[in-house]
């Protein structure tokens, strides 16, 4: 085409050649060198546009009719090197539109065609793709069970996990504490091997979204669909279509399962119904969560029959303490109108808490039995989990060896490659070995004297609900075995709760409605003293921050505060402190913060020498501020200031008592030994005077035993 140019006239050096292999003419602005032909003609600097075939130039229509529009007013001529097309004259704008259009129709009908092609081999359940873990393709391109049991196993321990867990997070968390690896089949060209990788949340998803473990071939999960973005680009973007009936292609019992599609449908119900939103959109129950809400998900509002919500009050920082009611407030959110119910939480929880307890009494050692045998087929199932890592583990080691042994010892190049490997899998090998090891002890079965525990426990259940180690999370899943759900109806002086069992019966408890800034518990008898004490030294402000560095709540589960401790000291009749204790200006007392400022010091420093015995010091209470005398002495000793000539430093004081730096340093802090801080290089160290009375009585003791000092 260049020399066709410039045989027709143009001159070499004006000749410019654009070529963008590889890249589609059938999506608009796709093209950057497309666009550089564009402005040139629109600039009227191009005479003529010569291509192998004009209609490849552009094969959709906006890109084709802008060019043929520029070409006609800025004079510029179209050519294939056979015919020469000027868009001025209207007949030859009429073929350039024609062939346009004929291109670009051939392009969709091959397109077309493919995308036909593929759907009828899919509705026959042939087409076929890179399976996932846990799948194989025959010579016959069917999918198979691998033959691989270590896979095999692990994608019917995920969903035997699932029942029992209930969570497909709880099932990573539960993967991840027994340090097991999960397969997953790399995307590779060609081998697309199986490699055993640290699970994540998505990794566990995508197994249990999957309907091919379910026997099901299916195809049309996905769809294309094309987008504008912001700066107005055309892109193609994947969507997942999430309802089972709206895939085009659904084949059930195509191939062996995991598991049976009813199960499938379940799962996916479970995993809707755990996401928390859509949870509440559909007022399903969704996941059991650490709140201390029971019957989160469970409550029915007894008058208009909607879900219930729990609301918890107090400060967002101290959720799991703060107060928590049971609110029906659907009306509000729909139409703006009030609550239908708001009812107090905790009296309810416990009057269902005590129901349940009595109906599941005579069941105790039935639970008892089952839970046993539970635990022994999880301890068979991890232990053959291991036994199949651990032979895997093996077999590559066996054959990094094999592969080392069958080189010629004079080929160092690939010889030290292969001892590198043989080292790393004996190194993984080792680590599978320690893991296993370590699953083992942590899941053996139970002792003797634990049955017998565990059977003095099933029968007094109720110590096993309020048991510590018996989290909320556990509480709800427990409840939710047997409750349908709870409906709640506020009356003038009850609550009637309505209990509704999964079996379909009903029992009905009433709980006595509390008079306005009634309370069913008081503030302990311990905190009403510790405050007592406090008082005679601190405001309600110190008072308060105390009581909550030592952890301590108020009745409603809330932090103290200053209005909390006001009320408790008027309520108990507990005096204000009025006098505030006397204090030298240059010896104290001071606080850990003032001291540090006195000595010139950080507090870290502060409080690591008063927990060596270093500096003296005391509290009223635990979390109460620090009373730390600062004497002349002990402000030269610890002021990191100059050290008279003579003193020598630990180490050099070790060497000539004959003792231990650690024993040297124990006589500074008995103060059996004179010493002072000093400052070197921004650091504290320590600086002995070994000509004083004390250390010369130290040097003779020692000196009288030939056996030096016992520490």
């Amino acid at each position: 085409m260049t020399d066709w140019a410039e045989h027709a006239g143009w001159p070499k050096e004006r000749i410019v050649v654009i070529d963008e292999e590889g890249k589609t003419a059938a999506i608009p602005k796709a093209r950057a060198a497309f666009g550089d032909l564009i402005t040139a003609v629109g600039r009227g600097e191009a005479g003529i546009v010569i291509s192998l075939e004009v209609s490849r130039l552009a094969r959709n229509s906006p890109d084709w009719h802008h060019l043929i529009y520029l070409s006609r007013w800025t004079d510029t001529l179209i050519t294939d090197g056979e015919t020469v097309y000027d868009p001025r004259l209207p007949a030859d704008r009429m073929v350039l539109g024609i062939r346009g259009q004929v291109s670009e129709l051939e392009l969709d009908y091959s397109i077309q065609r493919m995308i036909d092609a593929r759907w009828n081999k899919a509705r026959r359940g042939e087409l076929m793709t890179v399976p996932p873990a846990g799948y194989d393709l025959d010579d016959l391109n069917q999918l198979v069970l691998t033959a691989d049991e270590s896979v095999a196993h692990a994608i019917r321990t995920v969903f035997a996990k699932l029942d029992e867990l209930g969570s497909a997070r709880q099932v990573l968390l539960w993967w991840r504490q027994q340090g097991l690896k999960y397969p997953v089949r790399r995307m590779e060209p060609r081998t697309h091997p199986i490699t055993w990788l640290e699970p994540n949340y998505g990794t566990v998803l995508r197994t249990l979204h999957n309907p091919i473990y379910a026997g099901v071939y299916a195809f049309g999960r996905m769809t294309t669909v094309r987008e504008l973005d912001h700066d107005h680009t055309d892109q193609l973007r994947v969507r997942r279509v999430r309802r089972q009936d709206a895939w085009p292609v659904l084949i059930e019992e195509h191939h062996p399962a995991y598991i049976s599609f009813e199960k499938y449908l379940k799962i996916q119900e479970m995993l809707g119904n755990n996401a928390m939103m859509k949870a509440k959109a559909h007022n399903k129950a969704g996941p059991a969560r650490e709140g201390d809400a029971l019957l989160q998900g469970l409550v029915r509002c007894g008058r208009c029959g909607r879900g219930m919500y729990v609301g918890y009050g107090g400060h967002r920082s101290g959720r799991a303490h703060r107060t928590m009611q049971y609110r029906c407030s659907e009306s509000r959110n729909q139409i703006g109108g009030t609550d239908c119910q708001t009812i107090g939480g905790k009296r309810i929880d416990q009057a269902v808490v005590v129901a349940f307890l009595e109906a599941i009494a005579p069941a105790g050692l039935e639970a008892l039995k089952r839970i046993e045998e539970q635990r022994q087929a999880d301890h068979h199932a991890l232990e053959h989990s291991w036994a199949l890592q651990l032979e895997k583990a093996e077999y590559e080691a066996q054959r990094a060896e094999r592969q080392f042994q069958a080189v010629e010892p004079e080929n160092r190049l690939v010889a030290r490659e292969l001892e590198r490997s043989w080292n790393d899998k004996l190194n993984e090998l080792e680590r599978v070995r320690q893991q296993a090891q370590l699953a083992r002890k942590n899941s053996a079965p139970l002792s003797e004297e634990e049955m017998m525990r565990a059977r003095q426990l099933a029968q007094d259940l109720d110590q096993v609900w309020h048991s510590p180690t018996t989290t909320n999370r556990d509480r709800k899943r427990l409840l939710r075995c047997l409750i349908e759900e709870v409906q709640l109806t506020t009356e003038e002086k009850r609550y009637r709760v309505r209990i509704v069992w999964k079996a379909g019966a009903v029992t009905e408890r009433d709980v006595e409605r509390l008079a306005p800034g009634a309370t069913t518990s008081k503030t302990s008898q311990e905190i009403v003293e510790l405050v007592r004490q406090l008082a005679q030294e601190f405001d309600d402000a110190q008072i308060a921050r105390i009581l909550n560095r030592q952890g301590r709540r108020t009745v409603r589960g809330n932090p103290f505060t200053q209005a909390n401790v006001m009320s408790l000291r008027g309520h108990h009749q507990i005096p204000k402190c009025s006098i505030q204790p006397a204090r030298d200006p240059k010896e104290g007392p001071f606080t850990a913060d003032e001291a540090a400022a006195e000595l010139g010091v950080t507090m870290t420093t502060i409080h690591c020498w008063l927990r060596e015995g270093i500096l003296a010091g005391s509290q009223v209470a635990p979390g109460a501020p620090w009373r730390i005398l600062l004497t002349d002495e002990v402000r030269r000793k610890l002021s990191g200031g100059d050290a008279p000539e003579g003193w020598v430093s630990v180490s050099e004081a070790a060497r000539r008592l004959g003792l231990s730096k650690s024993y040297v340093v124990y006589l500074i802090k008995t103060s059996r030994l004179e010493a002072m801080q000093v400052s070197v290089r921004k650091q504290r160290r320590w600086r002995i005077n070994l000509d004083s009375a004390a250390c010369k009585q130290q040097t003779e003791m020692f000196s009288k035993n030939n056996n030096g000092p016992q520490e």
